[in-house]
């Protein structure tokens, strides 16, 4: 993150950094709110982790998963009219928005999982959920194939692999 930073003549980190603080403040305070206690945040490389003193119920997971995505497209609303603050709606759109994708291992798949245990069951919502998710990620997989083919940066194929290789290391960890 330091060479990065050194690199960030726009700065792009601050400013991004910022968005997922509210992004996880987003999370954060909806489980507060749901009647949730947060015991651990273990901060990673792709966001934070938040180990809770008792599970949340189906909605109630649900709702803190699509709380982070909310509170950067509440921002990217805010500041887009803001001359001064357009890049920083940006970013807060793009995070927000990414983190909608019905796939697994982010917010999105999180809440389309809940949603579906409650309408179909456990055994249904994992198996959609999971379908859905390699589904999406090979999608991205092309199109980052293609992009880079076209001339273009390699930021969605690495992105498409970072979401596969979540994806296949938790399926993993779970057996």
């Amino acid at each position: 993150m330091a060479w990065l930073n050194y690199l960030d003549h726009q700065m792009i980190l601050p400013l991004a950094l910022t968005a997922c603080i509210f992004h996880e403040l987003g999370h954060y305070l909806t489980i507060c709110a749901l009647g949730g206690s947060v015991t651990q945040i273990r901060l990673t490389a792709v966001g934070a982790e938040m180990a809770l003193a008792h599970s949340l119920n189906y909605w109630q997971e649900g709702l803190a998963a699509l709380a982070g995505p909310a509170a950067n497209l509440l921002l990217a609303r805010l500041f887009c009219g803001w001359e001064h603050g357009t890049l920083f709606a940006g970013l807060n759109l793009v995070l927000g928005c990414f983190n909608l994708l019905p796939i697994g291992c982010l917010d999105g798949g999180r809440a389309l999982h809940c949603a579906l245990c409650l309408m179909a069951g456990p055994d249904v919502a994992e198996w959609a959920g999971e379908w859905l998710s390699r589904l999406l990620s090979t999608l991205i997989l092309a199109g980052g194939i293609l992009l880079l083919r076209g001339g273009g940066n390699v930021t969605l194929l690495c992105i498409a692999l970072w979401l596969l290789i979540l994806e296949f290391s938790h399926k993993k960890g779970e057996k």
